[in-house]
């Protein structure tokens, strides 16, 4: 089958690679590491422009060569490095001990499977291996213009759901058929399909459509929402509750173009007439969005951002459920979005790292009443110069859905 054609305009441009390689070259001579071997998908796909199967080489000085076991032939359409077969785990590895004569390897400690760490240290004999893992983590932090713009197309997609939710929220309906319809809404609209985090081990699904009660049910996922999912073996989202008028209903929904996500929430409420303490939560969490938007300004600290707001939600008196109910509850206000849904920088107390523009970063002031159900939302900013840039101008107000009940 031809390779389509449809693929090109997506294609990450050639000046972007050579960019990214080149400050990748630059971290690797200043630590001492004289080759990286690259092998998890996103940081491919950020490297190279392409994430099939196969192993990218990158010395400190000489040409990058992605090893490519399947599919070669896509893999030569997409790349802007040199493409070549896939040699064998021997022979790549012989590769990287001569290219590491007068230097260390740098591997991503963070995500390399342990059996292919031990198989490549036992290769490298000698020769000592760094985490580059910090490093790859902190240059894919601050996005160049291109990726904005692909993170905007992320943005554009959660703008158009939430303006196609009020259309499908009723009562009766189910969280998992209401969440169907939001995601079939997201495909038409373009997201990829897939979400993509490198902790290890954590999925999630493509929204976390909640209500009522549910929204406070224990999850194993690092995020402040609930939800019981419809079985045991998926750890949280939409589940089997039916929602039912006079409740609240959040949809938190991981949009993705062109491999960029955006992670973006709003909280409806199924009637005319909000319960006082529902209202208030929710403006509670606007207003801690406001003052999250005033405080996240380059040079500042992610650690001084998060204790200013903290120690203001603690001063003024937090919404029962405050950044997730019970378990759920978080540390952290905020998170980048980029390639991976859980990047750099993030916004959490002893978190040092500094605010630079170019970062994008996902804000989630968010509550759970046990007897009510969620409040508060979350939106994508673009760190700039000067502050904060949303990229989702969906309305941040309690959004309330009369008009089919």
């Amino acid at each position: 089958m031809p390779l389509t054609q449809s693929h090109k305009q997506f294609l990450t441009p050639k000046g972007e690679i050579d960019a990214r390689l080149a400050a990748l070259r630059t971290a690797l001579e200043r630590q001492g590491i004289a080759a990286a071997w690259i092998e998890h998908k996103s940081d491919l796909l950020y490297y190279c422009g392409s994430l099939q199967d196969g192993v990218l080489l990158v010395p400190a000085s000489g040409p990058t060569v992605f090893y490519v076991r399947a599919s070669r032939e896509r893999a030569a359409f997409e790349a802007s490095v040199e493409v070549q077969p896939f040699p064998g785990f021997r022979a790549l590895a012989a590769e990287l001990t001569q290219l590491c004569t007068q230097g260390a390897a740098g591997l991503t400690l963070d995500v390399i499977p342990a059996s292919t760490y031990l198989r490549l240290a036992k290769a490298l004999d000698t020769v000592e291996i760094k985490d580059l893992a910090p490093t790859i983590r902190l240059q894919r932090a601050t996005k160049s213009q291109w990726e904005i713009e692909q993170l905007r197309g992320a943005a554009q997609q959660a703008m158009g759901a939430l303006r196609y939710i009020p259309t499908q929220l009723k009562p009766g309906i189910s969280e998992l058929e209401l969440s169907a319809l939001i995601e079939a809404q997201l495909r038409r609209l373009g997201h990829g399909g897939v979400l993509r985090l490198r902790r290890m081990g954590q999925e999630l699904a493509l929204i976390m459509a909640v209500s009522g009660a549910s929204a406070s049910y224990p999850t194993n996922f690092d995020g402040p929402v609930g939800g019981e999912a419809p079985y045991p073996s998926v750890a949280a989202g939409a589940g089997r509750n039916t929602i039912v008028a006079d409740s609240s209903f959040m949809s938190d929904m991981v949009t993705m173009y062109n491999g960029y996500h955006s992670d973006n929430a709003r909280t409806f409420f199924l009637g005319a007439d909000p319960p006082p303490q529902l209202r208030a939560a929710h403006d509670f969490c606007v207003e801690a969005l406001q003052r999250l938007e005033s405080a996240a300004r380059p040079g500042r600290t992610c650690a001084d951002v998060f204790c200013e707001v903290d120690a203001w939600a603690k001063q003024v008196g937090e919404p029962p459920g405050f950044m997730g109910f019970g378990e759920n509850r978080v540390k952290f206000f905020g998170h980048g979005v980029g390639l991976e849904l859980d990047e750099l920088p993030v916004i959490a107390d002893r978190v040092e790292l500094e605010l630079q523009a170019g970062m994008i970063i996902a804000v989630e002031p968010k509550a759970f009443l046990p007897q009510i159900g969620p409040a508060g939302l979350e939106n994508t900013y673009l760190v700039t110069d000067q502050g904060l840039v949303s990229l989702c101008d969906h309305p941040h107000g309690l959004i309330l859905v009369t008009d089919y009940l």
